[in-house]
This record gives C-alpha cells, sequence and structure tokens, in this order.
C-alpha cells in the first residue's frame, strides 16, 4: 500500500483523544519506508495539524470532513490544495431547522469554531470531539451577520446535542430539504460543502498524486467514514467501530484503545 487514510477521533486517538504510542511508531515506521500518511478527520485543520506535529512526519491532511486538503511537514500546512465552503442557501436552512429542533450548531471557518448554542446543558462538554474546536460563542443575531458576510466561508457546519434522537430526526428533516449530513461522533451530525465528503478529496488526493484507489489503506469507526473506506483499495474498521462500519469493512482490527491501526500497520504493511 502506498497510502494510509486515517480517521482522528476513535481511531488514531484513544479515548482521551491522545495517539497512543504504539500508533506513532507504526506511522513513523510506515513514513519511513516511503509509505504516504494522510489524516482525514472531520476535524478543522487548526485541530488536525498538531497531530502531524506529535507524529513527528510529513503527509497529506483531509480535514473538516473532506472541505480542506492539504500538504503537511511536522506540524506546518506547506500547500493548500483544495478548499471548499458550504453555499449560503444551505447554510440558512440548516440554521432555521437546528434552531427549531434546539439544537446548538458549531459552524467551521479554516481557523476558528462558531457556536450558537441554544441550552447548554445539552453540549457534550466531556468528548474529546467537542473539546477540539476553537469556539467562539455568537448570538444569533452575530451569527447570522457572518452568514452574510462574503468575507466568511464556512466548510463545515457541527450539529450538536445529548440527545440522539433529536439529531437522527434532525438528519431526516435535512434529507428531506436535500441537504446530506452525517455522523462523525453519536452527539455531532454534520454538514460539508454539496458533493464533498472524505471519499470525494481522498480520490482527488490519489488524482493528484498519482495513486490508484486500489494501493490505498483507510482507517474509520464512524457513519464519515463509511464512502471512504468503500473508495479504498483495504478498508479497515475499528474494534470499537459502529456495526454499519464494521459491514462494509474487509477487515476490522483491534480497538482505538489497543493501537488497532498500529496493529493492522505493523502486521501488514
Amino acid at each position: 500500500m502506498k497510502l494510509a487514510a486515517i480517521d482522528l477521533d476513535g481511531t488514531l486517538l484513544d479515548r482521551n483523544g491522545k495517539i497512543p504510542k504504539e500508533n506513532i511508531e507504526a506511522l513513523q515506521n510506515f513514513d519511513r519506508h516511503g509509505g504516504i500518511v494522510t489524516i482525514a478527520t472531520g476535524r478543522n485543520s487548526i485541530s488536525a495539524k498538531d497531530v502531524f506535529e506529535e507524529l513527528g512526519i510529513g503527509g497529506y491532511l483531509i480535514s473538516s470532513n473532506g472541505s480542506f486538503v492539504a500538504k503537511m511537514m511536522k506540524g506546518e500546512i506547506l500547500h493548500v490544495l483544495k478548499r471548499s465552503k458550504i453555499e449560503l442557501a444551505t447554510l440558512k436552512r440548516a440554521f432555521f431547522l437546528a434552531q427549531e429542533a434546539k439544537i446548538s450548531i458549531i459552524a467551521s471557518r479554516e481557523t476558528q469554531d462558531d457556536q450558537l448554542t441554544f441550552d447548554e446543558s445539552n453540549l457534550v462538554k466531556d468528548d474529546p470531539y467537542y473539546q477540539h474546536f476553537n469556539l467562539q460563542n455568537q448570538t444569533f443575531a452575530e451569527i447570522t451577520k457572518l452568514l452574510e458576510d462574503p468575507s466568511v466561508s464556512y466548510l463545515k457546519l457541527a450539529l450538536t446535542d445529548k440527545d440522539e434522537s433529536k439529531l437522527q430526526k434532525l438528519q431526516q428533516d435535512l434529507k428531506s430539504e436535500g441537504i446530506d449530513s452525517v455522523f462523525s461522533d453519536p452527539h455531532f451530525l454534520e454538514i460539508t460543502p454539496k458533493n464533498v465528503t472524505k471519499a470525494h478529496s481522498l480520490i482527488f488526493l490519489a488524482e493528484t498524486l498519482e495513486i490508484d484507489p486500489h494501493e490505498i489503506v483507510a482507517f474509520g469507526d464512524q457513519e464519515n467514514d463509511i464512502a471512504m473506506l468503500k473508495v479504498s483499495g483495504t478498508s479497515i474498521a475499528m474494534g470499537n467501530a459502529q456495526k454499519q462500519v464494521k459491514n462494509i469493512a474487509d477487515e476490522v482490527t483491534k480497538t482505538n484503545e489497543e493501537a488497532g491501526v498500529a496493529y493492522i500497520i505493523n502486521n501488514y504493511y
């Protein structure tokens, strides 16, 4: 395999949001032998690029569920290959539906995340995925003004609530309006620009690097990883992955707590 595409939360990272030592060593070895490490995450680029700094290697970053693609060297972005933004009409409709359901919104730009909270008690503040956001609290009036500002681009919307059933209903309401969304965590329903996913951006990167998709191994655990796993030559579901992810994967590895990424890299590549 020439390229390893790896999700972060629930995959490369443990439950505390840390990279197990075994995963660091395995990816450093993969890099030394000419493999291309690609982090594919729902996180924004500011949060995700720190992972490359800890790994101490170069590679590529697919962040905000595919909205941003860049070449990395350790903790620095060397070159942006792709940047996509959500259309204004989609933003407005998603905001309206989330407001009606009293579901909090985190709108991600490249460098910060604007948060609109309807009920703070329903935020999952102890979730490592929530903690990675670079949050700036906004009022409804402030964020409505930001939506109309042509200089502001939103790469991803995260709709979050402790009540998973509320999010599942919202996903159906969005679908009825022609707006696609995926779960990156049980408490985070996410929207990206139309026809932009981790899978689309992984194929874009493969074409840019002249790598055949069959030479890609991909790792994931959540709904937002499924399309990426399907377009890769070898798909690996984590031992802690959702059932629907395991069902479509070529193989199920150990859990993220057991450094399941390292287990596959060390034993097969």
